[in-house]
């Protein structure tokens, strides 16, 4: 039945928040807010709620992390700018709506000007989406959104949606000063180390891996086939492309 957050207190840097059901109203008095954590594990719209109000609740936050089980909106443009937010990280996990337009978060990039490090991470409960494979004609762009600070870029659980490659290919041709960008067609909160995988990495054991169910492993083929179709040829040559996929001995399909 929580309504409201009020602080007064003037020297808070860092604030974590874990909430169930509709957003509460926060209340800062301390413009020294620099590290927001927020994760809402019901219905929410979180990054809709994210965009709107917190630039105007803390002005100065420049390490922002939002998790959100339920996106059944189209994030919107920016409210005001995050004029000092340098690392941004979403993870959108659960109940995800079809019709999600990942190409929206665009407004998280271009209400960052400073935005030096974009991390996103999906892993749907149902692949429940608009394949690129469908319909890869008249693929979407933004020109007027510039990003002239984003250095580096991951997204995990990268997928075959659609929305998901225009956003790729937006910040391939927007991001002028990109340096990097990992795109990993798996993903799994509790990965340790961002691999998770024995076949690419030498701290795991082979058989230690996380199940994937037949149907995220085939959707994560799919989206290294999007990569391969539609991505690398972007990649301009002074960005380094790391790709990554399912383990090839643990994520095999099952008969």
């Amino acid at each position: 039945m929580l309504q409201m957050i009020e602080s007064k207190a003037l020297n808070l840097s860092t604030f974590k928040f874990v909430f169930d059901g509709d957003q509460v109203q926060l209340s800062l008095v301390s413009s020294q807010v620099k590290n927001i954590s927020m994760d809402c594990i019901d219905d929410c719209n979180l990054l809709c709620y994210a965009i709107t109000k917190l630039p105007y609740i803390t002005p100065n936050v420049e390490t922002l992390r939002l998790s959100s089980l339920s996106e059944m909106v189209t994030t919107p443009m920016a409210a005001a700018k995050f004029l000092h937010l340098k690392h941004l990280e979403i993870y959108l996990d659960g109940d995800i709506s079809q019709g999600y337009d990942y190409l929206s978060l665009v407004s998280f990039l271009s209400g960052s000007p400073v935005l030096e490090t974009f991390i996103i991470g999906v892993d749907q409960d149902e692949m429940s989406f608009h394949s690129v494979f469908g319909d890869a004609s008249h693929m979407r762009q933004m020109l007027e959104h510039k990003h002239g600070s984003l250095k580096n870029v991951t997204i995990l659980g990268f997928c075959s949606a659609k929305s998901m490659v225009e956003l790729t290919c937006h910040i391939l041709e927007n991001a002028t000063s990109l340096e990097c960008i990992t795109l990993d067609s798996v993903f799994y909160r509790n990965d340790d180390d961002d691999v998770g995988r024995c076949s690419l990495t030498s701290t795991r054991k082979t058989g230690d891996c996380y199940y994937l169910s037949n149907e995220k492993i085939l959707e994560a083929y799919n989206g290294l086939e999007a990569i391969q179709r539609y991505i690398v040829g972007r990649v301009p040559s002074a960005v380094k492309l790391d790709v990554r996929g399912p383990c090839c001995r643990c994520h095999t399909l099952e008969l």
